[in-house]
């Protein structure tokens, strides 16, 4: 059993706490937002994220939160920080929130006479974490790294929706170590938490600074090459893109995952990380062209949908957007390829009517009052000419059967969740990926 502090409890942080707290180790988690800290310690989730609510009531209590750092360093052996590295003016991300942690941290190893590993979650720049992060931590403890002090850099790769599971369950462990005996505690660490056996994938500080901005930026290539491929498909009648991304998935070489072609990718991590990653690379002197194309057509495919939408409602009709968020399962709306549709369309002056199965409340952030809110699924086909189906939530599953009392709708569905025949000779169905 370790004693464990978290750093800030959002998202992920939440989630890590819970986690590691249901396997039997002491947690305490540090966070400014009271209501935060008082939701932990009332035993209720303080962001709403699957099975969260479930692991804290997990923990039997062994987990607490508080906003005072030197109760959780004094009372800890390792720190994970998890607060947040938004994207800066130039691209890149600012360290200053970590910077700002690492003070109060530092300021706590200071009265404290035994080893401690520090950990760092959040994702930051190759050299970053030993100019601006060790610098600080070593300054305000008048300690030094790798000597009085551990420091590791293991960022996660968890998916919004799924946050719990994939903590418990990675396909990998990504250390970068200040030193051997900083990763062994921390690979130590994971193997009593994790339920899959991981390897672990150690590495010098930068090498793991790198591995993760990469991973992203990768993805959103592959996702980026589905998406090209079912423009291609479009204007090859009698090819069908699933066919094609199944066929080329089957390729141990490629690989099935994120090669569907559909609506383009969004949310709170790609986009900004591929711009990222080519702000990273031009820094360094060398060119990311695969990267800045990515993110360039990547945008287009917002354009190709609102042209289907166009040529099949006059302007100033209406058009229902069934799904708001970035992907299923969720309600975050950051990035979402549906929000800047609607955005446009309002803008044009179609009537824009919006469902989301998940709750309005981040959608209302970005697009206000430009859009109607429609109450249910059936109040969005009743009140739209055309419906567009951004992603595939299981409340589209009832769609068909709503169709089935109107005539003459229009069904633009980009990831080819149904077919003509589902809707038969009432409905137009429009499909991305086939001609």
């Amino acid at each position: 059993m370790k004693n464990i502090s978290i750093i800030g409890l959002g998202k992920l942080g939440s989630c890590m706490a819970a986690a590691y707290a249901s396997k039997g180790h002491n947690v305490v988690g540090v966070d400014i937002n009271q209501d935060f800290v008082d939701a932990i310690n009332n035993g209720k989730a303080p962001v709403d994220e699957k099975d969260l609510a479930e692991y804290i009531n997990k923990s039997e209590g062994r987990l607490r939160a508080t906003i005072d750092y030197s109760d959780a360093i004094k009372n800890s052996d390792i720190t994970f920080i998890i607060v947040p590295t938004p994207t800066d003016e130039t691209g890149g991300f600012t360290s200053r929130y970590v910077q700002k942690s690492c003070e109060s941290i530092g300021v706590a190893l200071k009265e404290k006479e035994r080893y401690h590993l520090v950990v760092l979650t959040s994702t930051l720049l190759p050299g970053v974490c030993e100019e601006e992060v060790i610098s600080v931590l070593e300054k305000f403890s008048g300690k030094k790294c790798g000597q009085d002090f551990g420091f590791c850099y293991s960022p996660e790769f968890i998916a919004i929706g799924t946050v719990v599971h994939d903590l418990l369950n990675p396909d990998f462990l990504l250390v970068g170590e200040c030193d051997e005996r900083a990763g062994d505690i921390l690979e130590d660490f994971y193997n009593s938490v994790t339920d899959n056996s991981a390897p672990s994938r150690r590495m010098s500080i930068k090498s793991a600074e790198l591995t993760k901005i990469s991973v992203n930026s990768f993805l959103t290539m592959k996702i980026t090459y589905a998406n090209m491929l079912a423009e291609i498909a479009e204007n090859i009648p009698g090819v069908d893109v699933d066919d094609v991304t199944n066929a080329i998935g089957s390729d141990k070489r490629i690989g099935k995952y994120y090669l569907r072609g559909g609506l383009g990718f969004g949310g709170p991590c790609f986009p900004r990380d591929n711009r990222a990653f080519s702000y990273m690379a031009k820094k360094r002197g060398v060119n990311a062209p695969y990267a800045d194309r990515t993110d360039e057509y990547n945008k287009t495919i917002i354009n190709r949908a609102i042209k289907y939408i166009k040529d099949n409602v006059e302007n100033g009709g209406s058009v229902g957007i069934i799904g708001l968020s970035y992907k299923p399962g969720t309600y975050f709306c950051e990035e979402s390829q549906a929000i800047s549709i609607a955005q446009q369309l309002s803008e044009d002056g179609y009537k824009v009517n919006v469902f989301e199965s998940h709750g309005h409340s981040h959608a209302k952030e970005f697009l206000g009052d430009r859009v109607y809110y429609c109450e249910d699924l059936n109040e969005c086909v009743e009140k739209s000419s055309l419906l567009f189906l951004s992603n595939m939530d299981k409340e589209l599953e009832a769609l068909p059967k709503l169709l089935g009392a109107f005539d003459n709708k229009v069904v633009v569905d980009p990831w080819r969740q149904f077919d003509q025949d589902t809707f038969g000779n009432n409905s137009t169905y429009i499909s991305f990926g086939i001609k």
